[in-house]
């Protein structure tokens, strides 16, 4: 069986890059396990392939039936959850399984997997601001919520394994410090 590299952090705290490039690694056996989403697809988005795009009433219907390993509803409209038999399936065929998960939510996951391993992603608040705002897909109601869950996310860090600075210029230090954990 293998094991599950939760990468956690904040909007825009360099996540999708950080996994991106782990699978870009060839020398790894390292899969993502795709989240479900009620976001709507980002045009030109590179990430898209993270995720499962479901309408609101599909994904509370995988709620009721305990779909998911975690989920969580924002104010903004959008809920994401990770899919627990999927990543089950993956974890029996995969040495690491890598997962997005919810801000805050990895000692759930760690009640269901107790071996998983989770990285928090940190980042200043201004540049949560400043790379939310460059993105310029986001309300002001969404910059505000996504700049309050910025501000706590130091808060969830001894539930974290390893809490990683992703600031600018920190990107390839994270990758560094991911990859030397996966050769052992």
């Amino acid at each position: 069986m293998g094991r599950l590299l939760v990468i956690d952090g904040a909007s825009c705290s360099g996540k999708s890059t950080v996994v991106r490039r782990l699978l870009a690694l060839p020398e790894h056996d390292l899969v993502l396990a795709k989240r479900y989403t009620t976001r709507a697809p980002r045009a030109g988005d590179e990430v898209e392939d993270n995720y499962y795009f479901v309408d609101a009433e599909t994904y509370q219907e995988m709620v009721a039936a305990d779909a998911f390993l975690e989920h969580k509803d924002y104010l903004f409209g959008m809920s994401y959850g990770l899919p627990r038999q999927e990543t089950a399936d993956l974890l029996a065929r995969h040495a690491w399984v890598l997962a997005l998960i919810n801000l805050g939510r990895f000692a759930v996951v760690k009640a269901y997997l107790p071996d998983a391993f989770g990285v928090l992603l940190t980042v200043p608040v201004p540049t949560i601001e400043r790379r939310l705002r460059a993105r310029g897909i986001s309300t002001e109601a969404q910059i505000a919520e996504r700049l309050e869950n910025a501000a706590r996310s130091f808060g969830y860090a001894p539930d974290y394994d390893l809490v990683l600075d992703n600031d600018d210029g920190r990107l390839e230090a994270v990758l560094a410090r991911v990859q030397a954990l996966l050769d052992g």
